[in-house]
C-alpha cells in the first residue's frame, strides 16, 4: 500500500467515524427532545388553569387546547400517549382544574377518571326559596340577580302557581348535598334541584289516586309542619293538626305562615300586630292552604303531611325545648299555655 493510498484510507474511516458519531447526535438529540416532550411544562406553582373537554371531542383536540394553554409542552405527545394508553376513546367531559406540574399521565389519568372540577353545596331542609338562593350564591354559582328573576317565575313542569304566590319555586327545590359542575348556572342549579324533587319526590313518594291534596297543597302542608316542628319527631301529629282543622273549617293560624308573610322581619315571639299582617299567607286571616308553600321541606316532613296521624288532636304549643303539647279542646291548649308560662325553662 502506497502512502496516498494510506492517507485515503485513514479519510475515509475518519469520514465513517465522523458520520456515525454525527448519526448518534442526531439519534440522541431526537430521543431527548422526544423525551422532553413527555414531561411537564413547570412553572409557577400556583399556575393552574381551567380547561373544559366538550362531549365528543378528539384526544386531538384535547391536546391541542392543552398545548395552547401551555398546560402541556407538545400536543403530539399527549395524543400519542392518549392513542396507546386507551385514552382516546375513553375522556370525560367535564371542567379539569389543571396544572403545567402535572405529567401527562397525571392530566390523563384525571380525565379518564372523569376529575372534574364541582362545587359542593348544602341545602338543608326547610330552607326558604331565597334562602336557597344565597347559599348558591356565595359559593359563585351564579349572582343574587339572576336568582331574584329566576325565583318568580315556575320551572317547566312545576304544579301551577296560585294568585298570591310569592316564588313559583318555593317548595320544590329539594334539598340536599348537590356536587354542581364547575360552571353551572343559577338556572341550571335550580332545574338540578327540581329535577331531583320530581325523582325523589313526586315519582317516590306522591301517588294522586291515594291522596286527598293536590301536589300544590301536599307540598304546601310539608313545608308549614317542616316549619313548625324544629326538632322533629312529631311531625304526623302537627300535619293532623291541621287537616283537622281544615275539614271543619277552621283557620291553619300557623305562626310559621305569618313569618313567612313578614319576610323573617321578625325573630322573637309573634305580637297581635304581626298576626293581623295583610299577606295572602297570613292563615289567621285566611282559611285553608296560603297560596304555595312556605319553605322546602324534607323527605321526613313531606311523608308526614301525606300520611298524618289519626288523632283528633286541633291545637299543639311549642315548648321552648322543643317538644309539643297537642290538645283536642280548646281548654286543654289553655290549660297547656298556662303551664308553658309557669315552666318558662320548659
Amino acid at each position: 500500500m502506497t502512502p496516498s493510498m494510506g492517507r485515503q484510507q485513514g479519510w475515509r474511516m475518519s469520514k465513517r467515524l465522523a458520520m456515525g458519531a454525527a448519526a448518534v447526535a442526531a439519534a440522541l438529540f431526537v430521543l431527548a427532545w422526544v423525551f422532553m416532550q413527555f414531561q411537564p411544562v413547570g412553572g409557577p406553582p400556583s399556575a393552574h388553569q381551567y380547561i373544559r373537554v366538550q362531549s365528543g371531542q378528539s384526544a386531538s383536540q384535547v391536546a391541542a387546547t392543552l398545548e395552547a394553554h401551555h398546560i402541556i409542552r407538545s400536543a403530539w405527545a399527549f395524543d400519542l400517549l392518549s392513542r396507546y394508553t386507551g385514552l382516546a376513546t375513553h375522556l370525560t367531559a367535564g371542567v379539569y382544574r389543571l396544572s403545567p406540574h402535572q405529567s401527562l399521565s397525571a392530566i390523563m389519568s384525571s380525565m379518564r377518571s372523569g376529575d372534574v372540577v364541582v362545587t359542593r353545596v348544602s341545602i338543608p331542609e326547610g330552607f326558604t326559596a331565597l334562602e336557597i338562593a344565597q347559599r348558591l350564591a356565595a359559593h359563585h354559582i351564579g349572582s343574587m340577580e339572576q336568582y331574584q328573576k329566576l325565583l318568580k317565575k315556575p320551572l317547566p313542569g312545576m304544579p301551577e302557581s296560585r294568585p298570591g304566590v310569592r316564588y313559583p319555586v318555593e317548595g320544590y327545590l329539594f334539598p340536599a348535598t348537590y356536587s354542581f359542575p364547575y360552571g353551572t348556572t343559577a338556572r341550571q342549579a335550580l332545574e338540578t334541584m327540581w329535577q331531583t324533587f320530581q325523582t325523589r319526590v313526586i315519582r317516590g313518594l306522591y301517588d294522586p289516586s291515594h291522596s286527598r291534596l293536590s301536589v300544590g297543597q301536599w307540598v304546601t302542608l310539608a313545608s308549614i309542619v317542616q316549619s313548625e316542628d324544629k326538632v322533629g319527631g312529631q311531625a304526623r301529629d302537627v300535619a293532623a293538626v291541621f287537616m283537622n282543622r281544615r275539614a271543619i273549617g277552621m283557620p291553619f293560624q300557623s305562626d310559621a305562615t305569618v313569618r313567612y308573610a313578614l319576610e323573617g322581619r321578625v325573630t322573637g315571639g309573634l305580637t297581635l300586630a304581626d298576626l293581623r299582617v295583610s299577606s295572602p299567607y297570613n292563615t289567621y286571616l285566611h282559611k285553608g292552604f296560603p297560596p304555595g308553600p312556605i319553605c322546602n321541606p324534607g323527605l321526613a316532613m313531606l311523608e308526614a303531611a301525606l300520611h298524618p296521624a289519626h288523632v283528633s288532636y286541633l291545637y299543639f304549643l311549642s315548648l321552648r325545648s322543643g317538644k309539643m303539647l297537642f290538645a283536642t279542646t280548646y281548654q286543654e291548649h289553655l290549660a297547656h299555655i298556662a303551664y308553658a308560662n309557669s315552666h318558662p325553662g320548659a
